[in-house]
């Protein structure tokens, strides 16, 4: 959007550019917002027919297929149940395993099963309260028995790596009826073990991703503001890392989710809704996002994100997950970082911004030490396949009209990094080549993609890592243009093109956001279930 933003302006009389500049602080950004409303009034407490219920559990477990109004009134009396268990904890937890049936009150345990962390959990809402009001458009379920549930994984310093608001996953209940008397609410994480097996027969259970995501993401889109993240790097610097964005599994294999210039991690729920729509992904990925605050300059996000990468690699191993097989996908400016995850930073990047080593720079050793992680860097290792998605690996042409330039201005460079350009210029000015005097003056995302900027076209324009698969999804605005001229409205495509890709493939009628549309998300999907 802050391209298309920059597109409009640059047709305004220059006058008027400034006042729009800075109008762009004030008003929302164009990141789609989640909302969702919770209705609690389905939760009366309805005594659960005890008998009809039961026998139904009795079906399923001779492997027989009971009536849909069967199912239907199984699936209600679990709902029931948790409702009732929530009801206790919160007004008399002496009664807590007790729920009303119509045979009485009768005892229930919990088995949370293979819910990993259930101590952790602290909050439990049935799924169909949660109503879904904004962000959505199609429904990711799946029909079958049990009750869809969502809980809410708290923030601790055991798992620092969701969001200060909690994660939201799905879990499925299953109420069983072996001892009718003494009946066990049973919990089911879907995406590991998506159907209940018995007497030969596989039944779904039932599952609601996109009401989940939503109650996910209506509190998560506070981390972020796009316009805000783009201008204000250092109010939002705290918040900058790896986040998890599915339930933590050991036994699955990570992709990691970045996203472009003026957006935020949001910008990947289309995407997710559809991913989850297969039964394929949401067994063999644990989805996690990279979200930053996009005006830094690119050398230092791609730094931030090495380092976000590897603490999460360091988690991982933690809880004995294995670190092989990482894939990321990119969109736009979020493409050149994921690409930069795979390269190799050196001397010869030092020899092309100084003149001097790095041990004769006049500058203080916490500086010094700033710059040697900039610089001299490593693949970080782990990461299998990376998907560019319009990313422009030569610039655009809309980052050099005067509106970009407006904005750039804007931008507030992170304080660090700040002072680190203040104190080489002052310090050691005469041991900067002219590409490091461009890189020192002109410190935010917006000059460097500019295609006339030095520091994209000489700086981090880069081979591929010949050991890392790269794939590259396009889009074609206009589907009647010769490939070479064609563009997505924002990337061209002679800047989206590279060479040495697994494969290119050009969503004919997409715009920049190829990543949100149908097309660009069935080839992102293929890409992540290639063996």
């Amino acid at each position: 959007m802050y391209l298309e933003i920059i597109a409009m302006m640059g047709r305004k009389p220059y006058g008027q550019l400034f006042a729009l500049a800075a109008g762009i602080v004030l008003v929302p950004g164009c990141a789609l917002q989640i909302k969702v409303d919770e209705d609690w009034n389905l939760r009366k407490n309805r005594p659960i027919p005890l008998g009809e219920v039961s026998g139904t559990w009795q079906q399923i477990r001779n492997g027989e297929l009971p009536t849909d109004e069967q199912l239907a009134t199984y699936n209600k009396s679990v709902r029931s149940s948790v409702v009732q268990i929530a009801k206790n904890w919160s007004n008399d937890k002496a009664t807590l395993s007790e729920i009303d049936t119509t045979e009485g009150t009768v005892q229930i345990d919990v088995n949370p099963g293979a819910i990993r962390e259930v101590d952790m959990i602290d909050e439990v809402i049935p799924a169909d309260f949660v109503r879904v009001k904004k962000g959505f458009d199609e429904s990711t379920h799946v029909d079958g028995v049990g009750a869809p549930l969502m809980v809410r994984k708290r923030w601790s310093e055991s798992d620092p790596m969701i969001p200060s608001t909690g994660l939201w996953y799905p879990v499925t209940g299953i109420l069983n009826f072996d001892q009718p008397h003494r009946p066990i609410l049973e919990l089911y994480d879907p995406t590991r073990q998506p159907h209940l097996v018995s007497n030969g027969r596989s039944v779904p259970l039932s599952v609601d991703y996109t009401a989940t995501f939503a109650r996910d993401f209506q509190d998560r889109q506070r981390q972020f503001v796009d316009v805000g993240g783009l201008l204000q790097f250092d109010k939002f610097a705290d918040r900058m890392g790896m986040y998890r964005i599915s339930a933590f599994d050991p036994e699955k294999r990570v992709c990691v989710l970045v996203h472009g210039i003026n957006s935020t991690p949001m910008t990947w729920h289309v995407f997710l809704n559809q991913a989850y729509d297969d039964p394929e992904i949401r067994q063999r990925y644990e989805f996690w996002t990279f979200g930053y605050p996009t005006g830094a300059p690119i050398p230092y996000l791609a730094e931030k994100l090495r380092n976000s990468i590897e603490n999460m690699r360091s988690f991982r191993a933690k809880k004995g997950a294995t670190n092989e097989g990482f894939v990321l996908v990119g969109h736009s400016m979020g493409g050149l970082l994921s690409k930069a995850a795979t390269q190799r930073g050196g001397q010869s990047d030092w020899d092309k911004l100084f003149k001097v080593s790095i041990e004769e720079l006049e500058v203080s050793e916490k500086d010094r030490e700033i710059l040697r992680n900039l610089v001299y860097y490593e693949p970080v290792s782990g990461i299998e396949r990376v998907v560019l998605c319009a990313v422009p690996h030569r610039g655009s042409k809309l980052a050099a009209k005067p509106g970009a330039r407006l904005i750039g201005d804007l931008i507030q460079v992170p304080q660090q990094l700040a002072q680190l350009t203040k104190d080489i210029v002052k310090q050691s000015g005469y041991a900067l080549t002219p590409l490091g005097l461009e890189l020192a003056d002109k410190p935010n995302s917006i000059s460097q993609l500019n295609p006339k900027s030095r520091v994209h076209s000489e700086y981090l324009n880069k081979p591929l890592n010949p050991n890392v698969e790269f794939y590259s999804v396009l889009g074609r605005k206009n589907p009647s243009d010769p490939l070479h001229e064609s563009t997505d409205g924002v990337v061209p495509y002679t800047s989206a093109h590279i060479e040495g890709v697994v494969s290119e493939t050009v969503i004919d009628g997409s715009p920049h956001g190829v990543h949100r549309t149908d097309g660009g998300i069935r080839e992102i999907l293929r890409i992540l279930k290639m063996p």
